[in-house]
């Protein structure tokens, strides 16, 4: 399992976890927010907010 926290500046990370499993950072009301393919659909991701990728290569995040 790896685990990543969403800080907001770290996306080049993110990618490099998620792969084409992520969508670019959009901003809103100040925050940085992104969009991740969990298997299940789309989720959001906001600052602060960890992305985990299980063993069996699934995403899920951590509110």
């Amino acid at each position: 399992m790896q685990r990543i926290t969403f800080t907001g500046t770290n996306y080049d990370e993110v990618k490099r976890l998620c792969g084409d499993k992520v969508l670019a950072p959009y901003f809103c009301m100040g925050f940085s927010m992104l969009s991740v393919d969990t298997g299940e659909g789309f989720e959001s991701v906001n600052e602060g907010d960890t992305i985990v990728l299980d063993d069996d290569g699934s995403l899920r995040i951590e509110k």
